[in-house]
């Protein structure tokens, strides 16, 4: 049977007509799948019969805040360190210029080990001098805070060593005399006030 060029064309025309539209159908279809698929994914997240992908980043991340908002009792009977038994870091708090490098000079001559030199991440302090310490590093916060009027002294979840952070503020003015402020070696350490057991010696207190 033969045709015409009209007919051909006509024919061509239907044929590409008809693979257009079975491609749009797999497209759409496609699309459709993935959009039910991602809204019932959504209501059971909703409905909380599965799991959120960012709950437990942001519920870490919240208990982590928390965790740092108070300052850590010294263990049941911990005595003072020896000074050269201290890793500290400082950071200058304040607008004066070469605060931490003085103070950092200061106590390493009574033997603290010097980490970090540097000025505070977060700009200024307001108060006389804030050392952040983990659960490994609380006597030692404790032994150096004594060389620091008004010390504050917090906890910081995330530390795994008994590295500590001693922050200057805007407060300070002088250190105290090691010869008269350093803690006698044989007194068990007293916590400060409002102090907490973290969560590592909890636990083991309790077991």
């Amino acid at each position: 049977m033969t045709t015409t060029p009209s007919q051909d064309v006509a024919r061509g025309k239907t044929l590409r007509r008809r693979h257009l539209l079975q491609r749009q159908t797999i497209v759409f279809g496609t699309l459709a799948v993935i959009l039910i698929a991602t809204g019932l994914a959504g209501l059971g997240v909703f409905l909380g019969i599965l799991p959120s992908p960012f709950d437990r980043d942001f519920t870490d991340l919240r208990a982590q805040e928390e965790a740092a908002q108070f300052t850590p009792c010294p263990a049941a009977g911990a005595l003072p360190v020896t000074y050269d038994q201290i890793t500290a870091n400082v950071y200058n708090g304040t607008t004066r210029s070469g605060l931490a490098g003085s103070v950092s000079q200061a106590i390493s001559g009574v033997g603290v080990v010097i980490g970090t030199t540097a000025n505070y991440a977060a700009g200024t302090y307001p108060g006389t001098a804030l050392i952040v310490t983990g659960g490994d590093g609380v006597t030692q916060a404790y032994t150096l805070a004594a060389l620091f009027p008004s010390t504050e002294i917090l906890f910081d979840p995330a530390r795994t060593d008994a590295t500590i952070d001693l922050v200057l503020g805007e407060g300070y003015e002088n250190m105290n005399d090691p010869a008269v402020a350093t803690l006698d070696p044989a007194a068990p350490i007293v916590g400060l006030e409002g102090c907490a057991l973290p969560p590592e010696t909890s636990d083991t207190d309790a077991a």
